[in-house]
């Protein structure tokens, strides 16, 4: 009797645990890197090899004047967002993006639509792959990274 009393207690709490990550993870990153959009899964292959589709990767939240000339940033379109790297600033500051994999650059984007930037680790973005395809698939559905993107 004993034995079930502290399986069931050690499940109680293990079920605890594993809830109280799923809800503080995503808030704690938050805080941490600045931005309501701590997550996000690439949901297209614009931005292939350096980031894969369903890659789940790390936002930091930053001012469109902080970005710099070859970070992968992430903006708002109007059907979303995109993920896709800043190749130039222009005279009228403005700034033009483009998915490595494509072959056309984005139309300018004002400095006031950038969200934030990729998280970097040991110099290249972090990223879990295959990840993001869990979270698209019982996620909340908030909005598309690069689905309505100029691919």
């Amino acid at each position: 009797m004993k034995n079930i009393l502290i399986g069931t207690l050690k499940f109680i709490l293990y079920v605890a645990f594993v809830i109280a990550a799923i809800y503080f993870t995503p808030k704690l990153l938050s805080k941490w890197l600045h931005t309501p959009y701590p997550l996000a899964t690439i949901t297209s292959g614009s931005m292939w090899p350096v980031l894969k589709e369903n890659d789940l990767i790390l936002m930091q939240g930053v001012s469109g004047k902080d970005v710099q000339v070859g970070q992968i940033i992430i903006f708002k379109n109007a059907g979303g967002f995109t993920i896709h790297r800043l190749i130039r600033k222009e005279d009228n500051g403005m700034l033009v993006t483009k998915g490595d994999a494509n072959d056309v650059e984005d139309k300018p984007i004002s400095e006031n639509d950038i969200i934030g930037r990729i998280v970097y680790f040991a110099g290249r973005p972090f990223r879990i792959p295959y990840l993001g395809f869990i979270s698209r698939s019982i996620g909340p559905k908030i909005t598309e990274f690069e689905k309505n993107s100029n691919l």
